[in-house]
């Protein structure tokens, strides 16, 4: 303080200094202080430590309402968010929602937000991939949970979750994010459009309910197109667009500051971006995203990247978002994490751990049948080790294990990948294990049939065909009575969606000598010879079974699902399958 506060101070030459700091003061230290800096302090009233400045931001809390950072970002706050639910079931994930919120810069989105749900106590936060509608969200959570005492309560697959959680005489938050479907628009459960919309008013009339939603926003049109809840619904969707005209360019600045900052990018990279005001170019481009920018400041990335060629790449970047991925994809990861995320982009949201490890084997072990690459019994646990925290992530729910892509845009860029990769689609085809793995496929990406499914129908009908009734990968949530959750169970898909999935349409049928079936084919098996033996119907070749005569609660099909065996005829093109 002597040497080198002191000396400041005389450069200054002020009439009056006041000192702020961070540190806790007591009274002693603080006449110590003031005996140092004497005459510039004149008084202890001039030196404020760490309780000085929370007793004025107590006395001016509008100033504390503006700069949300001021306690946000506090371990304490974030501790207590994190033990609310909100951000996630694991404490390795607080240092990453640490970052990314001392990384976020207020936007006009944020009031947007807040005044909707204050006024409809519902708000639905949309916008384009990589603009920041979780950030956000989880930043108005974090708001309600610390400043105002509500209990937040996540929704991660429908929500029959809050059924047991909802309590209307009790301050409560509840959050669904990505509620339509991640990267497409996902079939909801029986009624669940309804359900949303039921939930809605339901929080509109309670002044101790908030309801938070996030999605795409095209997901969010095409829903409205699909359901007749969603097109009319009795109350009025109260939409929060985040759209690119929130980043004004001081907003942009701070954003890229705060990222360069918080990094631990080399001084050569941080110098390339600041010589000649090269930030600029970032700044100003037309595809400008927060997700970019986070991507291309973190050392992982950009470290293998030379300096010289940084900001080059930096803008290639913005002109081409999803090439991000594409280097790492194809240069920085081994075969084996390559096989882990096509597999993964082939699974249901969120699924068990063991399950992708069974789903990568078989694949990987199909390709290194044809293509006689080495493999090692520890490419698996190599594979998770590299991926984790940066392209996927794992967390622990109860006893289980879970995984899921790291951020949406690495869901995106795989689907993209597969989408112009026929041969990687029909390997997956090939070495698909679990059912959704075929009707993920089928839909391909954004509901544009992958190319390598119409180029290998003979062998997705033929695959499909073995594995109709076969396991499943899908998950659903277990929790307690406060909402917690304790566990994952399995949720396999009905034979009833699944006879759907498969059931060929009653169109037309072009002229040809022999008739063609015109339905699911089923082999007959002893039961039902013997039912037509006693004068009963029973299942013969060509006959049409609707999917709820399979399916009923009396169907031998349903209790012995083996002793029924599904086939498709081989010569139907895939469209005839009538799946959408």
């Amino acid at each position: 303080m002597r040497r080198k506060e002191r000396q400041k101070i005389e450069t200054l030459a002020p009439t009056r200094y006041i000192l702020l700091t961070s540190v806790s003061l007591t009274p002693k230290r603080k006449e110590q202080i003031k005996i140092i800096l004497t005459p510039y302090c004149a008084d202890p009233s001039d030196i404020l430590g760490r309780e000085d400045l929370n007793n004025l931001l107590g006395q001016h809390d509008e100033i504390e309402r503006k700069h949300f950072k001021l306690w946000l970002t506090s371990e304490t706050v974030l501790r207590r968010a994190l033990d609310a639910g909100i951000f996630a079931d694991s404490e390795a994930h607080l240092e990453r929602v640490r970052v990314r919120l001392c990384r976020y810069v207020q936007n006009p989105s944020f009031d947007r937000a807040r005044v909707l749900l204050e006024k409809s106590h519902y708000c639905i936060i949309a916008g384009i991939p990589g603009i920041g509608k979780t950030t956000l969200a989880e930043v108005l959570l974090a708001d309600l949970v610390d400043r105002h005492g509500f209990e937040a309560f996540r929704v991660a697959h429908d929500l029959s979750e809050l059924r047991s959680v909802k309590n209307s005489k009790r301050k409560q938050v509840f959050y669904f994010d990505d509620f339509l479907g991640k990267t497409a628009l996902a079939k909801l459960e029986k009624n669940e459009e309804q359900r949303l919309v039921e939930l809605m008013e339901e929080v509109a009339s309670n002044p101790n309910w908030r309801f938070i939603l996030t999605t795409r926003e095209y997901i969010l049109n095409s829903a409205k197109l699909l359901y007749e809840e969603f097109a009319h619904p009795p109350i009025e969707f109260m939409t929060c667009i985040v759209n690119l005209a929130d980043y004004t360019r001081p907003i942009r600045a701070k954003i890229l500051y705060n990222h360069i900052y918080f990094s631990s990018l080399p001084t050569a990279h941080k110098l390339a971006l600041l010589q000649g005001k090269a930030y600029e170019s970032i700044l100003h481009h037309r595809n400008y995203s927060p997700r970019v920018i986070e991507y291309m400041t973190q050392t992982s990335h950009a470290g293998s990247i030379p300096a010289s060629l940084y900001l080059r790449e930096f803008v290639d970047s913005l002109d081409h978002p999803t090439r991000i991925w594409d280097h790492a994809f194809r240069h920085q990861i081994s075969e084996a994490a390559r096989h882990v995320l096509l597999v993964l982009s082939t699974l249901p949201d969120d699924p068990l751990l063991d399950d992708v490890e069974t789903a990568f084997w078989a694949f990987y072990r199909f390709r290194q049948s044809r293509f006689g690459f080495a493999t090692r019994s520890s490419d698996w646990n190599d594979a998770l080790r590299q991926l984790d925290g940066n392209s996927i992530n794992t967390r622990k729910i109860g006893k289980h294990l879970v995984v899921s892509f790291h951020n949406p845009s690495i869901r995106d860029f795989v689907e993209d990948f597969l989408s112009s990769s026929e041969g990687d689609v029909g390997d997956l085809v090939s070495s698909a294990h679990f059912y959704e793995q075929y009707a993920i496929l089928w839909k391909g990406r954004g509901d544009q049939r992958y190319g390598g499914i119409d180029r290998n129908q003979e062998k997705f009908l033929g695959t499909l065909q073995r594995n109709i009734f076969g396991p499943s990968a899908s998950t659903i949530r277990v929790v307690n009575t406060q909402g917690d959750p304790i566990g994952v169970n399995h949720r396999p898909p009905s034979y009833e969606s699944r006879a759907e999935f498969a059931q060929l349409p009653s169109a037309k049928r072009s002229p040809s000598p022999a008739p063609q079936p015109t339905g699911i084919n089923f082999v007959e098996t002893p039961a039902t010879e013997k039912r037509r033996a006693r004068g009963g119907a029973g299942v013969g070749e060509g006959q049409r079974i609707r999917s709820n005569d399979l399916c009923g609660r009396r169907s031998s099909a349903l209790r012995k699902p083996r002793s029924v065996i599904a086939r498709i005829p081989s010569s139907c093109s895939p469209r005839r399958l009538g799946i959408r």
